[in-house]
């Protein structure tokens, strides 16, 4: 069955839908290529710096797959909640005599695919250049994808999925929320413990004031890392022909598609057991869910504001917390956003100190993160705003107002949380950075422009590719509209930071006006155009579903 629904969506796509799939492919290459030359670059630059360039390469290549493994257990346990116990296709198959095992294992394959393919395209550009900078062969590629990135992909759903069966089987005592919760007091309380035992003080200055500290940093970096996880073991396989010989690859190889095997049949014997229980403890969640007194409880005064938009409001704050897809990935957001904030707060900055390319570097970063935050958040969050209405869309066709209100709505509403949450997140980067004020004002300036741009962008496009017939709102993110719509948000990004770094560079080195002025007319023109234009198509969009 399923091979045949793919084969008629593949069928139905490439004759409808040429042009998105063209798109869509030439964007994916042109993330792939660019990452690739990025990540080489850099590479490069680090080689050139001798012995300690090539320890801090290392690393970074085994922390990055060490994220992205993560990430991948985010991203299945999210996605998992849709696939395996809401999507009702699964209702259907639970009605028909079909081993529960088997339907565990074909969501199991469908939750993979979904979850990972997006985040893969962040580690085929790492793969790639850093094997090009081990200097690998192509058998020696081949056997990296088939024996090491496959298998990474499996243990990271198996993981997924048994965390997410506990989950929902503790749900049967507590509710989600409160588990969520919890887990999330356990990660900060961990995370506590790591930065003020393990971690000493991040230094980023102009000279190098204290080598006892220096010594320390440099030792923890020639530490060995953690060899108990899949990123340790696919960094070791990534090894050129003179650091790792053929039987080490063969061991590697053999770890990694043993603990894959094992870990699919303890899942699977575990899922014959328990997914039909969890399945049935999720459905009988709403039975205890106390819904009045949590809409009671959302329903503010908002003063100043019509009836209607108060009732939009109110039903969008209500279906945010009713999708656990949706304040799941919000407070994972959360989690790494304070993290990076605990790291910041941790260094000692003298920017008056710092060489002027370090100055840069550290504008770009700061800023390009706090750019890369809001992109991520209105592709997550805004994108799939007009599309999470389902089926339920006909009442709002039916009440009193006309949808162009819906859609004003959605976007004030989307505005006002995501740039209270970004311009939060940068002003205290700034703070810890030591920015001047100037500096400050005028990334709030552009943060403000950008916030505009982007659910502008996010909210139009969701509009015009809207998917009714989706509730999970990572699928819906996942389409051909959501991955154009994450390009000309990375592209603005890089055009407003690069013109901000610009500015600020022209202003403290005493630059041209005409010039700084010339900048800054650019990103507002760029602004309007990523404004207006989604908003008129989705516009559109919206009077199309009303007739």
């Amino acid at each position: 069955m399923k091979r045949q629904n793919l084969k008629g969506f593949l069928s139905g796509v490439f004759k409808t839908k040429r042009l998105e799939v063209f798109v869509s492919s030439l964007i994916v290459f042109g993330l792939v290529f660019g990452g690739y030359r990025l990540f080489l670059s850099g590479g490069n630059f680090l080689l050139r710096q001798g012995e300690l360039g090539e320890v801090f390469l290392d690393r970074l290549f085994y922390l990055g797959w060490s994220i992205i493994f993560y990430l991948l257990i985010l991203s299945n346990l999210v996605t998992g909640f849709s696939t395996f116990y809401k999507s009702p296709e699964v209702a259907f198959l639970m009605t028909h005599p079909i081993d529960n095992t088997q339907i565990f294992r074909v969501k199991f394959i469908e939750n993979l695919v979904y979850s990972s393919w997006a985040i893969l395209i962040l580690g085929i550009p790492l793969t790639l250049g850093y094997g090009e900078l081990q200097g690998l062969l192509s058998w020696q590629y081949i056997v990296v994808f088939l024996f090491g990135i496959l298998p990474f992909l499996f243990i990271a759903t198996n993981s997924a999925s048994l965390l997410l069966m506990l989950l929902v089987y503790l749900s049967r005592f507590f509710k989600m929320r409160t588990v969520f919760i919890f887990l999330g007091v356990i990660f900060i309380g961990f995370f506590y413990v790591y930065f003020n035992v393990n971690q000493q003080e991040t230094m980023i200055g102009g000279g190098l004031g204290n080598f006892r500290a220096l010594g320390r940093y440099l030792s923890n970096l020639s530490n060995n890392p953690f060899p108990f996880i899949p990123s340790y073991w696919l960094s070791q396989l990534f090894m050129g022909s003179e650091t790792l010989a053929w039987t080490e690859r063969l061991f590697f190889s053999a770890l990694f598609l043993s603990s894959a095997a094992l870990g699919w049949e303890i899942v699977s014997w575990i899922a014959g057991r328990a997914y039909f229980l969890t399945y049935q403890i999720m459905e009988g969640q709403g039975q205890k869910t106390k819904r009045k007194a949590m809409s009671r409880f959302f329903v503010f005064s908002w003063p100043g504001m019509r009836i209607p938009n108060k009732a939009l409001v109110t039903k969008d704050i209500v279906q945010f917390l009713r999708t656990p897809q949706q304040w799941v990935q919000f407070l994972l957001m959360g989690f790494f956003i304070a993290v990076y904030l605990i790291n910041l707060s941790r260094g000692s900055v003298h920017f008056d100190e710092l060489a002027p390319f370090w100055r840069t570097s550290i504008y770009i970063f700061n800023f390009g993160f706090t750019g890369f935050i809001l992109a991520a958040l209105t592709a997550r969050f805004v994108y799939p705003m007009i599309s999470m209405e389902g089926r339920s869309l006909w009442m709002l066709q039916m009440a009193p107002f006309s949808m162009q209100r819906v859609f004003v709505e959605k976007f004030w509403f989307a505005f006002f949380v995501l740039f209270t949450l970004t311009e939060v997140v940068a002003l205290a980067s700034n703070f810890f950075l030591g920015q001047r004020m100037e500096i400050s004002i005028l990334a709030s300036g552009f943060l403000f422009l950008t916030s505009l741009a982007l659910i502008s962008l996010s909210l139009g496009l969701g509009a015009v590719y809207a998917q009714f017939d989706e509730s999970n709102p990572m699928k819906i993110s996942s389409g051909y509209g959501g991955i154009i719509t994450v390009v000309l948000s990375l592209i603005y990004v890089a055009l407003s930071v690069t013109s901000l770094v610009l500015v600020i560079n022209l202003f403290q080195g005493g630059g041209s006006g005409v010039l700084i002025g010339l900048i800054v007319s650019f990103v507002v023109v760029l602004t309007v155009l990523y404004t207006w234009l989604p908003l008129k198509w989705g516009f559109q969009a919206i009077n199309k579903y009303e007739r």
